[in-house]
C-alpha cells in the first residue's frame, strides 16, 4: 500500500468545515429562496426546459469528474470487496450489509465515510482514504469499497471480491429525484419528467445505467464477480445475507448472522440516517435529509407519468442493444407499473 495523502481525522476535519461553511450561507439563500424559485420557472418558460438541462448536466460533471481517474495507482488485494451499486440502487444497503460481515455484526462508526473509501465520489477526500489500511484491521480483513463505476473503469484481481448491484432504472431517477432537490439543486429542480429523461441517457449522474449494468452483468459468472438485483434483495433480505456472506467467504454463526440481519434492516438504517448522509453539497442543502428513504420496489409509478416511464425503457433497452448486451431488461423491469407497499 502506498502512503496515504489524508487520514481519516483529516476527512472528518474536511467534512465539518464544509458543512459549517455552506449552513452560513444557507441562511442567506433561504432567505431569497422564494425568488429564485420564481426566476427558475421564468427561465423554464423561456428556454423551454433548457434552463433544467443545464442544471441537471452541471450536476452530472460534478459527480462523474473523478470517473476515469478514481483508480489510479489502486492495485486490488486480498480482503478488498468493491461494492459497485449503480447510483440509488441499494448501495449503502449493500455495503453496509458488506461491512457488518467483515466484522461479524459488531461494526461501529460514527460515520460511514470514516470506515469505507469512495474512490470515484465528487470529493473523496471526504471519505477515507482508499490506501489507508486500518480498514483490514477487521476481524475478518475484509474492507468494504464503495463505487458506482461500470466494470471496465474498476481494477479487476482475482484477489479481490467484486458485488454489483442494479436496480430498475426508473426506480433509481425516484429515489434520485427528492435526495438531488434537497442536496443540491433546491430551487432549481427540474419537474420529474424531464429527470427521468435525464437519467436515462448517456449523460446521466454516475454515467449511462446501461453501461453499469451491461458491463457487471457481462462479468457475472465469474468466480469472484457477484451480480444482485435490488428487487431480490428487498424481497429477501435474510438470504441476501447468507448469499453475501457465503460470497465473502465469512462464517457467520446464529448470534452474528442476527446481528448483521438486524443492523442492517430498513428501520435500523433509516434511524441511522445521520450516519449515512452526505456532506452538503450546496447552501441549498437541506440539514438532516434522508438518505434512507422509502426503498419501494416499483416507486416510479407514483412520480412520473406513464409515457416518461415508457420512453425510458425504449431508451434503455436500445442502449443495452448497441452494447450487444443479454441483459434481460425488458423481463426485469419493462412491465413495472405498480408501486408495491414496504415489507
Amino acid at each position: 500500500m502506498t502512503t496515504t495523502d489524508w487520514t481519516v481525522e483529516d476527512a472528518r476535519a474536511l467534512r465539518a468545515e464544509v458543512n459549517a461553511q455552506r449552513t452560513r450561507h444557507a441562511r442567506l439563500k433561504r432567505l431569497a429562496r422564494p425568488a429564485v424559485h420564481a426566476g427558475y420557472r421564468v427561465a423554464r418558460l423561456i428556454t423551454r426546459g433548457g434552463s433544467d438541462q443545464r442544471v441537471m448536466h452541471k450536476a452530472a460533471a460534478r459527480m462523474n469528474s473523478n470517473q476515469t481517474s478514481a483508480f489510479d495507482g489502486y492495485s486490488p488485494r486480498q480482503g478488498d470487496v468493491v461494492v459497485s451499486a449503480y447510483f440509488k440502487a441499494g448501495t449503502n444497503w449493500v455495503m453496509h450489509i458488506c461491512h457488518q460481515i467483515a466484522h461479524l455484526g459488531q461494526a461501529e462508526f460514527e460515520h460511514i465515510q470514516d470506515v469505507i473509501p469512495w474512490p470515484d465520489a465528487a470529493q473523496p477526500r471526504f471519505w477515507i482514504n482508499l490506501n489507508d489500511p486500518l480498514p483490514y484491521h477487521s476481524p475478518t480483513g475484509l474492507r468494504v469499497i464503495k463505487s458506482h463505476l461500470p466494470a471496465n473503469l474498476v481494477p479487476n484481481r482475482s484477489a479481490a471480491r467484486y458485488v454489483a448491484v442494479t436496480r430498475d432504472p426508473k426506480d433509481c431517477a425516484a429515489s434520485g429525484y427528492p435526495f438531488f432537490n434537497r442536496l443540491l439543486f433546491g430551487p432549481a429542480s427540474p419537474p420529474p419528467d424531464p429527470w427521468l429523461a435525464f437519467c436515462s441517457s448517456e449523460h446521466a449522474i454516475c454515467g449511462p445505467w446501461s453501461q453499469h449494468a451491461a458491463s457487471w452483468y457481462a462479468r457475472r459468472d465469474e468466480p469472484n464477480v457477484l451480480f444482485l438485483h435490488y428487487e431480490d434483495i428487498k424481497r429477501e433480505p435474510a438470504d441476501t445475507v447468507d448469499t453475501l456472506a457465503a460470497f465473502l467467504g465469512v462464517t457467520l454463526d446464529a448470534p452474528a448472522r442476527e446481528q448483521v440481519i438486524a443492523r442492517t434492516d430498513f428501520a435500523a438504517m433509516k434511524a441511522d440516517n445521520h450516519k449515512f448522509y452526505p456532506v452538503n453539497q450546496s447552501a441549498w442543502s437541506s440539514r438532516g435529509g434522508a438518505i434512507i428513504r422509502a426503498g419501494r420496489v416499483g416507486d416510479s409509478a407514483t412520480l412520473f407519468s406513464a409515457a416518461a416511464r415508457r420512453q425510458c425503457d425504449t431508451r434503455i433497452a436500445s442502449q443495452l442493444a448497441k452494447l450487444d448486451s443479454q441483459f434481460p431488461y425488458h423481463a426485469r423491469y419493462g412491465q413495472q407499473t405498480d408501486a408495491e407497499p414496504l415489507a
